[in-house]
């Protein structure tokens, strides 16, 4: 039964963690981190609540809202609202938290209203979510929930799975996320960079840089980040492909310094034509030193098959034990049915740490005014 006595109201975004306001977003932050503690049984996943409010800034790409769950002065709940303004503006992407004490009792289903009333009013018609699963959450004889993709699973007793199922979700994919403990073997490294070389020989060359890309190949590595949106397996999630530009190339960067962390970039380059055709890109932040996160890896279809996957994702692993010599785990996330990116993730040395369930509703169309 609902209970009457939590408060849920719209949590501004500061502009900075001091004063009242400041506090609310901070204990927001730190409700979502515990969640996830919870979950995971570690604080690999920890934001910093400085972090969180540089990303959330309103800006010229992304525009998010802020819910909170309050028990008197006690910050029990949480949704955060994203919402595109360049493409996929049919989009809303909804991530509700609700302390586990406080679970069961209405409190995320107020919470998604308020979000998904928002996201309808601007004219959205798709709300998409995810919901994380550590490994171990198998166990047999349990119910599961198939993707529609026909790969992966979600465990119908989550709370999670229920709450989604319940609120009108359907379960669209499941990506597994994999994690390795890092400095990786380094004469791996070597043998899998030397013969990945070898075969691309006199077609393809490494470019590598930090942080910022270099201004020769900006315009080229929007395009790569433009194709990765709508590239990687998304089943029957709707998304379009983003667009991007030197300037949305820059925003990213300078957003990711903002909340203080670093970026690996390795690119392939066809030799003959002189284009990037693939890239890879791994990030840190110094206030979790110890893990790193795995973000995008792609070769463009037309140069596919020479091993320029493994190539790309060995050379930036052995970048990180220069760069980010305190890395000590790597996090990395792909959908079930990508076996090709799967098997280039064993070959380095990852294994399973968990699903990650993509979730999709559609909104009722809103009555056109009178």
């Amino acid at each position: 039964m609902p209970i009457t006595s939590i408060t849920i109201a719209p949590l501004p975004i500061p502009e900075s963690l001091a004063g009242q306001a400041g506090a609310d977003f901070t204990a927001s932050a730190e409700l979502a981190n515990l969640v996830s503690c919870l979950l995971w049984g570690n604080n690999d996943f920890w934001v910093s609540p400085a972090a969180r409010l540089e990303g959330s800034r309103a800006n010229d790409y992304t525009a998010t809202y802020l819910w909170a769950a309050r028990d008197g002065d006690r910050h029990v709940g949480r949704a955060l609202l994203e919402l595109s303004l360049q493409d996929n503006e049919q989009n809303g992407y909804v991530f509700v938290a609700v302390h586990p004490q406080y679970r069961r009792r209405g409190i995320g289903r107020r919470l998604l209203a308020e979000a998904e009333a928002l996201a309808g009013s601007r004219g959205r018609t798709t709300l998409q979510s995810w919901s994380e699963h550590p490994v171990g959450f198998k166990m047999e004889g349990q119910a599961m929930l198939q993707a529609e993709t026909g790969y992966g699973s979600a465990p119908a007793a989550s709370p999670a799975v229920r709450f989604a199922t319940s609120s009108g979700f359907q379960l669209e994919q499941v990506d597994r996320c994999s994690r390795m403990p890092i400095p990786a073997d380094a004469g791996r490294l070597i043998g899998q960079v030397e013969s990945a070389a070898a075969r691309a020989a006199g077609s393809y060359r490494l470019v590598e840089w930090a942080d910022s890309c270099p201004p020769e190949y900006l315009d080229q590595y929007a395009v790569l980040r433009q194709r990765m949106s709508t590239d990687a397996p998304l089943g029957e999630l709707d998304y379009e492909e983003e667009v991007w530009d030197a300037v949305r190339v820059r925003h990213k960067e300078e957003n990711l310094k903002r909340m203080n962390g670093r970026s690996l970039v390795v690119a392939v380059q066809h030799a003959p034509t002189g284009d990037l055709v693939g890239h890879t890109v791994l990030e840190w932040f110094p206030e979790q030193p110890e893990v790193v996160y795995q973000e995008d890896t792609l070769v463009l279809r037309a140069h596919r098959g020479h091993r320029l996957g493994l190539w790309l994702k060995a050379r930036n692993l052995q970048r990180v034990a220069e760069s980010w010599p305190q890395g000590r785990r790597l996090y990395t996330w792909n959908a079930a049915e990508n076996s090709h990116m799967l098997d280039i993730n064993l070959a380095l040395g990852f294994a399973p740490a968990g699903d990650e369930a993509a979730w999709q509703k559609k909104l009722p169309a809103r009555p056109e005014a009178g």
